[in-house]
């Protein structure tokens, strides 16, 4: 969000010019040096039945995001977890603001291609002239008229799941399932106010005490999400939900900036053992760790919080290998996506640069996780492997439906071994008559380059769109 430090206009105005503006959720200003966030957003809806206006349909919208954002990185995943990428574009702001708004500064000119503006005040100031409030991000608009249509974050992701149902691909998880709805906002609640927003108390608290206070509370919170996540390996039911998506967003952000950065520094997530395993459980679920971009994210908080950091040294650590690690969370009851299926690969110009996030495939011993592509009778598809061992125990996940996804598996639970050849490491799999295993990308930065070789029947991958048919 712009404005994270709170500093926005303590504004009693309704601005309800055409729309609605959320009620005051939070005082602005304390007398105990406690941060308060300024939580008034504009409360319009796109629903299926348009009952604010805003009516759902397919490529009428941008959400405006940045991948720094903790807020907007929640819509990120749901939409790409959804498969709303096709009818719902995104426009994607740099890391850093200003006090005017977030900026379009990694497109060409520093304009949106779609939208045609060079900042996201634009487009509130299109439909509120002189909007007195934070510029924030994520933010949906209005195509047509370029005006800014909501910015309630919390909602948002709610109605992309609820209201969005017809846009959704085949296989997308219910990440807000009514049996559970309770459950879900009651654990939201507290994760937003002790976690989400925890780290932001303790980060921009104007007295020692509210600054204790707020680092007792958050940390409380975290043991008691790590005593819930012992036994269960989803916060709420037995697949991924929006309370998941809610506490990855701030988990991931806790090593690279918010333990330095806001002085949240009694443990390391990496020194959080349940927590860190649900961590790289989640990030190497498909939709998840595939929209992170680390970089941005440390730039952001240490170049745009000048109030904490005046000299906008941005830290050259921290190591990312281990997010890949395996997390052994599998053995644990529960599905990420019970009987669906993961998102497919990204969309063009959407993939984060390598050099920004952790590596596609790490070395773990004899081991190999990560992404791999196969081709199944024709069709190339990405596979996740979450586990490996030599014994040819392992989990998987494909975007394959029954019988090819179980034939997947079985290639999948094979051994990974890395090979030496002329310099270079590659992962060998045996393969059966249906497929051929190659890596997604290779790993950039690392000077390793990651080539496949496929062993039985004399056929090799070449890391090219090798789509052989299944002889089976």
């Amino acid at each position: 969000m712009s404005g994270d430090s709170g500093d926005s206009a303590d504004s009693a105005d309704s601005a309800d010019r055409g729309g609605r503006i959320g009620a005051v959720q939070h005082e602005l200003k304390s007398d105990s040096g406690e941060f308060v966030r300024d939580s008034r957003y504009i409360a319009d809806r796109i629903t299926a039945d348009g009952r604010d206006g805003w009516p759902v349909e397919p490529c009428r919208y941008r959400l405006v995001v940045s991948r720094a954002c903790p807020w907007a990185s929640r819509a990120i995943i749901v939409r790409r977890l959804l498969g709303l990428e096709d009818v719902l574009s995104m426009g994607v702001c740099g890391p850093t603001h200003d006090e005017r708004s977030w900026t379009f500064d990694l497109d060409p000119g520093g304009v949106d291609p779609v939208l045609g503006i060079e900042r996201v005040q634009q487009a509130y100031f299109a439909r509120f002239p002189g909007y007195p409030r934070s510029i924030t991000v994520p933010a949906i608009v209005d195509i047509p008229t370029g005006t800014v249509v909501t910015n309630d974050y919390a909602q948002m992701t709610l109605d992309l799941s609820t209201q969005w149902t017809r846009f959704h691909r085949d296989g997308a998880p219910n990440l807000y399932p009514e049996a559970l709805r309770a459950e879900i906002d009651e654990v939201a609640e507290v994760v937003y106010r002790d976690v989400n927003n925890g780290f932001y108390r303790c980060g921009f608290a104007k007295s020692q005490f509210a600054y204790e206070q707020s680092f007792e509370r958050l940390f409380a919170r975290l043991d008691w999400l790590s005593d819930r996540l012992t036994t269960r390996r989803y916060l709420v039911g037995d697949s991924i939900t929006e309370a998941d998506v809610r506490l990855f967003t701030t988990l991931v952000r806790f090593d690279p900036a918010y333990h330095g950065h806001f002085k949240c520094n009694l443990r390391k997530l990496t020194e959080m053992p349940v927590l860190w395993a649900y961590a790289r459980d989640l990030f190497q679920t498909p939709g998840f760790g595939d929209t992170v971009d680390f970089t941005y994210i440390k730039e952001h908080y240490y170049t745009v919080h000048t109030g904490i950091n005046p000299t906008q040294i941005v830290p050259a650590g921290h190591d990312l290998s281990g997010w890949l690690d395996p997390h052994h969370r599998a053995e644990l009851d529960g599905r990420p996506f019970v009987d669906g299926t993961p998102p497919g690969p990204l969309a063009d110009g959407e993939v984060v640069p390598a050099s920004h996030t952790a590596p596609r495939l790490h070395r773990v011993g004899d081991l190999v996780l990560g992404q791999v592509l196969l081709a199944v009778r024709g069709q190339r598809v990405v596979a996740t492997v979450e586990e490996g061992r030599h014994d040819g125990a392992g989990r998987s996940q494909t975007d394959l439906p029954g019988r090819d996804h179980r034939r997947a598996q079985q290639v999948l639970r094979r051994p990974l071994v890395l090979a030496a050849g002329q310099g270079a490491q590659f992962p060998r799999v045996e393969r059966q008559s249906f497929a051929a295993v190659v890596p997604v990308a290779q790993q950039e930065g690392t000077g390793l380059s990651f080539q496949p070789e496929v062993m039985g029947q004399g056929l090799t991958g070449q890391g090219q769109d090798d789509e052989r048919e299944s002889q089976a």
